[in-house]
C-alpha cells in the first residue's frame, strides 16, 4: 500500500474570496477513503471517529437517554436510509424497557466505532446487508431491559417492596397491591444513581406488546416529509 498520504484538492481552495482550509479529520478521512494512506493500526471506523467530542454517557449507557421530561432518546448507531431501522431499532429499546411508545424519539449516534459498531460487517461503524436490526437485537434489548430494571430497582426501595411485585408498563411503574405508581421522570433520580446490571432478564417472544404489532410505526416520516 502507499505510504504517502496525498491531500485532495479540494482539501484547500478559494471559495468567494475566501480561504476554505480544511480540518485535519477532514484530510485524513478523505486521503483514506481514496486509498491514499497508511494507518498502521488503524481501521476506517477509528479514521472516521478522529476529532469527535468525547461522549459521556449516561446512567442507562450509550443507546438510551431518559429525560426529566420523561421523554426516552434511542441513539441509532445505523444509518436510517428509508428501510425503517429507526422506528424498528427503537422498538427493540421500547419493548424490554416497556416504554411509552409516544414518548420515544431516536437520534442518530455519534461517530464512535468503539462502541457503536457493526461486528456483523468487520467491527466497523457501518449500516449494509440487511444487518442493523440482526447486530442490534440482542444488545438493544439488553439495554433497554437493563434500564427497566434500575426503574423497577429504585422504585422498590422507594416503597419497601420486594422487585418482584413491581411491574412496569407504558413508561409507568407501579405497585399493585398498594396502588403506587411513578412515571419514569418521577423515579429518574434514583434510577440513575444505580448499576444497571450486567445480564438482565429478557421478555420471551410471546409478552412483546411493541415488536410485530402495528404500533411500530415510523418516527422520522412527518419530519422527513415536512423538512423540519
Amino acid at each position: 500500500m502507499n505510504a504517502i498520504i496525498k491531500t485532495p484538492r479540494a482539501a484547500s481552495r478559494r471559495s468567494s474570496g475566501k480561504l476554505a482550509t480544511a480540518t485535519r479529520r477532514g484530510v485524513i478521512v478523505s486521503a483514506t477513503a481514496a486509498g491514499g494512506a497508511l494507518l498502521v493500526g488503524c481501521s476506517m471506523g477509528d479514521v472516521l471517529s478522529l476529532g469527535a467530542k468525547k461522549q459521556d454517557f449516561g446512567a442507562f449507557g450509550p443507546f438510551i437517554k431518559i429525560g426529566e421530561d420523561g421523554w426516552v432518546t434511542v441513539f441509532n448507531k445505523h444509518q436510517e436510509m428509508g428501510q425503517g431501522n429507526h422506528a424498528g431499532l427503537a422498538a427493540i429499546v421500547a419493548e424490554e424497557l416497556d416504554a411509552d411508545w409516544d414518548k420515544v424519539r431516536v437520534e442518530a449516534s455519534a461517530a464512535n466505532a468503539k462502541i457503536y459498531a457493526n461486528t456483523l460487517i468487520g467491527g466497523l461503524q457501518g449500516t449494509g446487508g440487511s444487518t442493523a436490526i440482526a447486530n442490534s437485537w440482542t444488545q438493544l434489548r439488553n439495554a433497554g431491559a437493563a434500564a427497566r430494571a434500575m426503574f423497577v430497582q429504585a422504585a422498590a426501595a422507594r416503597w419497601s417492596t420486594p422487585e418482584r411485585d413491581i411491574t412496569v408498563k407504558d413508561g409507568v411503574v407501579t405497585h399493585v397491591a398498594s396502588g403506587r405508581s411513578a412515571r419514569f421522570a418521577e423515579l429518574l433520580p434514583d434510577a440513575g444513581k444505580l448499576n444497571p446490571p450486567a445480564h438482565p432478564t429478557l421478555k420471551k417472544p410471546s409478552e412483546f406488546t411493541l415488536i410485530g404489532t402495528a404500533r411500530v410505526a415510523r418516527k422520522d416520516s412527518l419530519a422527513k416529509s415536512t423538512g423540519t
